[in-house]
């Protein structure tokens, strides 16, 4: 049975990209067979890249049926039985030559399959193989050559602010680090700097700190003098500025460690960098990433440098 995605919730790049990841998770979950809808803004990650493209025109004429799946379901679900009972009157009792289309912010987040398949409740490890897809393919798309670490080792932290940083309208972005968008201090970020000087010495990493402008005073006054330190200002996102966007990206797929924020626009690509070595904060949308490549840290950025100490990898 074929299945596409549709993005109908809005939200950036970051946001846009769980869409689409919640899609195909939904996908692997109940083996449907995935078919791109040409969608311009999310080209550049890469996701349709090597399936069959199959354009809203064309649908009528291909699939006796369309079958519309709407959410929004965000934060997706952690039960797996919760989960199977959801979906399975919604993907299981479908008629032949359907085309089932998810909308609407559909998701099953990737790693919320991780506990599953470690209780033997899937086939295969569904976030891992995601992960193997997406890293190959945004790889092979951009022609990026990842041969051996950087000298100096490239460190790429991503500090979320913007429209976001405002403590009157978005309280919930300043009450617990668990939560989605949480404005970390700058002391989380700089203890996980120090944590990485722990292991390759001081002098021997370059930090490249990437932020909006707007709101970014607090960023650049505890930064900006420190050493081997440069911090990297972007163009807020309201002006939609998607080469500089996709250029950063970029940076995080390339950079030998990548530091997220609790920010969408980090924490998904996470799951583009497949076995390399990625520092979060386990919150509500990112969890139980496999260990040494992915490394949680504490409510202040400690974290455990063993992880850290084995060997840098490259995809």
């Amino acid at each position: 049975m074929d299945f596409t995605i549709e993005f109908t919730s809005g939200g950036n790049h970051g946001h846009q990209l769980k869409d689409a990841l919640g899609g195909l998770t939904i996908g692997r979950l109940f083996d449907l067979n995935y078919v791109h809808t040409p969608y311009e803004y999310l080209d550049f990650f890469g996701i349709g890249y090597n399936y069959q493209v199959v354009k809203k025109e064309e649908r009528q004429a291909k699939y006796k049926q369309i079958k519309r799946v709407s959410g929004p379901l965000w934060c997706g679900i952690d039960d797996y039985d919760e989960m199977y009972d959801y979906f399975k009157e919604k993907l299981l009792n479908v008629e032949e030559n359907t085309l089932i289309i998810l909308d609407n912010a559909l998701r099953i987040h990737p790693f919320q399959t991780i506990p599953w398949h470690q209780e033997g409740r899937l086939k295969y490890d569904v976030c891992s193989a995601i992960q193997q897809e997406l890293s190959a393919n945004f790889i092979a798309l951009h022609s990026i050559e990842l041969n051996t670490p950087k000298t100096p080792i490239e460190v790429v932290v991503h500090i979320n602010r913007g429209m976001d940083y405002d403590r009157e309208i978005y309280p919930q972005h300043f009450t617990s680090p668990y939560a989605v968008r949480f404005m970390f201090p700058m002391e989380y970020y700089e203890n996980i700097m120090v944590h990485i000087e722990k292991v390759y010495g001081i002098g021997n990493v370059n930090f490249k700190i990437y932020t909006e402008e707007l709101n970014s005073e607090d960023i650049t006054e505890h930064f900006n003098n420190r050493a081997n330190t440069k911090v990297l200002l972007g163009t807020n996102r309201e002006k939609k500025n998607y080469d500089l966007v996709h250029s950063i990206y970029k940076a995080f797929v390339e950079a030998d460690i990548l530091v997220c924020s609790n920010s969408s626009f980090s924490v998904m690509c996470s799951y583009f960098r497949k076995g390399r070595k990625t520092i979060y904060h386990p919150h509500l949308q990112l969890r139980y990433l496999e260990e040494p490549f992915y490394i949680g840290t504490d409510d202040e950025g400690a974290f455990d440098i063993q992880l850290l100490e084995e060997a840098l990898t490259v995809y």
